[in-house]
């Protein structure tokens, strides 16, 4: 009988130059093209046209998939047919699209791709993240100086287009915030859908104000943040939806709102929001002090934020999508994990902090 001994290095497959090859080369090009090709796509109005075609023609197969032409595509939205027939190509070839009839030259959406980087409203929608992820090849001289001088840039620096991709993103996280709320808080729920009051620190260009408002019929909403340009385009918003006596925005500072805001709120929602405050620990406790002067005694503080751990901290998890939001703010933002948060609360006024996590999804729940 021979007795099988197995070492450590045994027992991990031996990794070759090819493997090295296929991860950084031929995986490298699809990723890069592919995050590229979502970019223009939603830069260039045609994941836009695809989902309004898509609701005028409903999909009667297995999948929601949308039907087209190159020519239909360059004639409605106005685009040089030889750069778009490069696009299209491309985007064959990554898998976003396919090929439905070759002799008439029609294409579709690959599987699934509708749901995940066309409808905005689907729960598994990522393509808001994918294309925030599309800005970082642009910003990298930002980032490429900083690294030499140490300085500080501001998120409000970027442009217009680019910050409401972010805030899109963010929205996206705050669905999911807001799903896993509902699920572990069913009776508080409950409560806000009769008749409440909930405030959102920062409601940027209004995307996650609109979540709550569609799902919470009989809350009303108080939004404030500092970007003007995002305050006008989250009017645009409530005016959309005939929202104005359920929802006022303000633009202003949250000591001076504390101040003049005289109501107390069931719930106060930071979606996004906390790691880009001032770092000074001194300003975002009085941030916290005025948050607590104005919830209700059985109100409950709602974060949804990147919980970052340590750079040489065990990886227990996925967390590409927290180290690169990392990456993309750091110096700029300052990130806790839950240790260092509790820390935090613990300097505040609050006394009771709870994390909730859930697969991927997590969210903190601060009651006085």
């Amino acid at each position: 009988m021979v007795e099988l001994i197995i070492t450590e290095n045994e027992s991990k497959p031996e990794i070759t130059i090819s493997n090295q090859i296929k991860k950084f080369a031929i995986n490298g090009l699809y990723g890069f093209n592919t995050i590229i090709l979502i970019g223009m796509g939603r830069r260039l109005g045609i994941f836009n046209y695809l989902f309004e075609k898509a609701k005028s023609s409903p999909s009667s197969g297995k999948y929601n998939e949308v039907i087209f032409t190159p020519i239909e595509l360059s004639e409605n939205l106005n685009l040089d047919f030889t750069y778009l027939d490069g696009w299209l190509h491309l985007a064959l070839e990554c898998g976003i699209l396919e090929i439905s009839n070759s002799e008439k030259k029609i294409l579709k959406t690959a599987p699934y791709v509708y749901d995940l980087l066309i409808d905005r409203s689907n729960e598994f929608y990522i393509g808001g993240t994918l294309g925030a992820f599309y800005y970082m090849a642009p910003a990298q001289d930002i980032l490429i100086e900083n690294f030499k001088t140490g300085n500080v840039w501001s998120i409000l620096d970027l442009p217009g287009d680019i910050m409401r991709d972010l805030q899109e993103r963010g929205a996206r996280f705050g669905t999911l915030v807001e799903r896993l709320f509902s699920k572990k808080f069913e009776f508080f729920c409950k409560n806000l859908q009769k008749r409440s009051i909930i405030f959102e620190l920062g409601c940027g260009y209004g995307f996650n104000l609109e979540t709550w408002a569609k799902k919470y019929k009989k809350a009303r909403f108080v939004g404030i943040d500092i970007d003007p340009i995002a305050l006008a385009h989250a009017k645009k918003l409530i005016n959309k939806n005939n929202w104005n006596e359920r929802i006022e925005i303000f633009e202003m500072v949250i000591d001076e709102f504390a101040r003049f805001f005289k109501e107390k709120f069931d719930l106060i929602i930071l979606n996004q929001v906390l790691h880009e405050m001032n770092t000074d620990e001194n300003y975002r406790r009085d941030v916290f002090k005025n948050l607590y002067s104005l919830l209700k005694d059985n109100g409950i503080l709602l974060i949804g934020e990147s919980m970052i751990p340590d750079t040489f901290a065990p990886e227990k998890r996925f967390q590409l999508f927290d180290i690169t939001h990392k990456f993309t703010e750091v110096k700029a933002s300052l990130f806790y994990n839950e240790k260092s948060f509790r820390e935090f609360i613990d300097i505040t006024p609050f006394s009771k902090a709870n994390f909730i996590k859930e697969g991927g999804d997590s969210i903190w729940v601060i009651k006085k």
